[in-house]
């Protein structure tokens, strides 16, 4: 008893340091605490339930003990005190348990029925997930876009540089315009050279330029991976092409590809309605910035992924040139080209997979020199035995894409003429993926990658109407002989046919994004 006084004593003389108690703040009476676990150990008991407020409203500060009324332990003889009743908050019950002690009767539900159930942990987590999914794609999008974007100007400045860097008084025409008799050592002078050629570039000039993305027709990884950006002048009518080249992580070039100059095409230049997309550039493998693997061929062919639209239209009005002005022949050819791929696309429809892959095989064992050009005769066995080609189309196809009394042909160029190609929609996203399987640009992938970066979820196979599931390692290890490396015309060939099965752009987006996880 003497201790608890002094507690309490302790307890009024650090309260009266502190300040004054409020009114609505119970007394803490410290003596009396050990009576009470004194008293808590000896009564059994089982509190009843009363008002489902009265926790919530002891645990606060607005209520004064004094307010509340006392409760009644059920098992014992005395009064519980006021403070530990009105925390419990529970009242008497009739009922009994199984063991003679008194139950505790429920409140009652205040469940309504047309009130929304709450989320659980598990379905607010997994909400969350998805929504940080969604955002994690937005921003791998942008951050896409804007990579894109910085290559494009970063090659568009070194295109400027180059062409404005280029002195008048070293211009090529300056010798061809100043044709006078004189040595060669005195070709010309100072007071011979001209102050402006007619063809001297100002960066006004150079300011009405069309700007568009191309790659290189080619059955090779290597060359079909290159970054390229092309621009035409309207000034003269010249174009130019530049590539994108990164040399390791932290070091990137623009570099020219086609030198600028006026470029034919069936005897007639290049105009600005030619370029657009899926639209093809063939130029001569003369050129002093190709490759050796590409000089080996007769002829390079670029095929235009993209194109500002918005800048096309305003330089068409600006020049006055009319939106298409393909001659009679080129379109007659077109429609002749196009009623032959949707025979041969209807018929391959079911097995087209299979059969482009055996094809693309076939063909390349016959090319013994690896240069792409096969015979006449044999191209035309081939696409005949693979395709039930008959002679008619092929001597149509012949005359359309073959060279004037050239013997030979690009097998490649011969297989888009007759099957087709898929959209350049398509064509986007089927790089984006071999360039994450190969981002050496080697050429070809590695068997283990291809496993480790493949889905083999079966909802991903592809089913034909024979009922087969015909997913990508299966159709390249199929055929009994398991390649350590998978080449790119392999794999060009297998989503070729792909394409033809799949009917919409979107499905076949799909399926590419959820196979290889781009």
């Amino acid at each position: 008893m003497e201790r608890g006084l002094k507690r309490q004593t302790q307890s009024q003389t650090s309260g009266a340091a502190r300040g004054q108690r409020p009114k609505e703040v119970p007394v803490l009476q410290l003596d009396r605490l050990g009576e009470r676990e004194e008293e808590e150990e000896n009564a059994a008991f089982i509190p009843v339930a009363g008002n489902p407020s009265g926790l919530l409203s002891a645990l606060s500060w607005g209520t004064a003990a004094s307010a509340r009324p006392p409760q009644k332990w059920v098992g014992g003889t005395e009064n519980v005190t006021e403070r530990n009743t009105s925390l419990l908050g529970y009242q008497e019950s009739p009922r009994s348990s199984c063991r003679g002690q008194p139950l505790v009767s429920r409140p009652p539900s205040s469940h309504k029925p047309n009130q929304p159930v709450p989320l659980t942990p598990y379905s607010s987590e997994l909400s969350q997930i998805q929504t940080n999914t969604i955002h994690s794609r937005t921003k791998k999008l942008e951050a896409e876009g804007l990579t894109v974007e910085k290559r494009k100007q970063a090659v568009i400045e070194q295109m400027m540089v180059d062409q404005l860097s280029r002195a008048v008084i070293s211009d090529p025409e300056q010798n061809a315009v100043n044709q006078f008799s004189a040595s060669a050592r005195h070709r010309r002078t100072l007071h011979h050279t001209m102050v402006k050629t007619p063809k001297s570039l100002t960066e006004n000039l150079l300011s009405h330029k069309l700007c568009f993305h191309a790659r290189i027709l080619s059955r090779c990884g290597r060359e079909a991976c290159r970054e390229l950006i092309g621009f035409f002048f309207t000034c003269d009518r010249t174009l130019t092409v530049y590539e994108y080249r990164s040399f390791g992580k932290n070091r990137c070039s623009a570099l020219p590809f086609i030198a600028r100059g006026v470029y034919r095409s069936r005897g007639r230049p290049y105009r600005l309605a030619d370029l657009s997309q899926g639209a093809d550039l063939r130029f001569s493998t003369d050129a002093p910035h190709l490759s050796e693997s590409l000089r080996q061929r007769p002829y390079l062919t670029l095929r235009v992924t993209d194109v500002d639209e918005e800048s096309k239209k305003i330089l068409l009005a600006q020049s006055g040139e009319s939106e298409q002005c393909l001659p009679e022949e080129e379109i007659n050819d077109q429609k002749t080209l196009r009623g032959i791929q949707a025979t041969v696309r209807d018929r391959l429809r079911g097995r087209a997979i299979q059969t482009l892959i055996g094809l693309g095989r076939r063909l390349r064992s016959i090319d013994v020199k690896m240069n792409g050009l096969i015979g006449k005769e044999k191209l035309r066995e081939c696409l005949a035995e693979e395709l039930s080609l008959c002679r008619q189309d092929f001597e149509a196809v012949w005359r359309i894409v073959g060279q004037q009394g050239e013997p030979l042909m690009d097998y490649a160029e011969m297989m888009r003429a007759v099957t087709g190609e898929m959209s350049e929609i398509r064509k986007a996203i089927f790089m984006k993926v071999y360039a994450k399987l190969d981002p050496n640009k080697t050429g070809s992938v590695p068997l283990t990658d291809i496993e480790k970066f493949c889905s083999s979820k079966p909802s991903l196979h592809l089913e034909l109407d024979v009922g087969t599931k015909m997913d990508f390692l299966t159709c390249v290890c199929g055929t009994g002989r398991v390649p350590k490396d998978v080449s790119y015309a392999d794999f060009e060939d297998y989503y070729e046919g792909l394409s033809i099965e799949v009917p919409t752009d979107q499905e076949y987006i799909e399926i590419l994004k959820n196979t290889w996880s781009i």
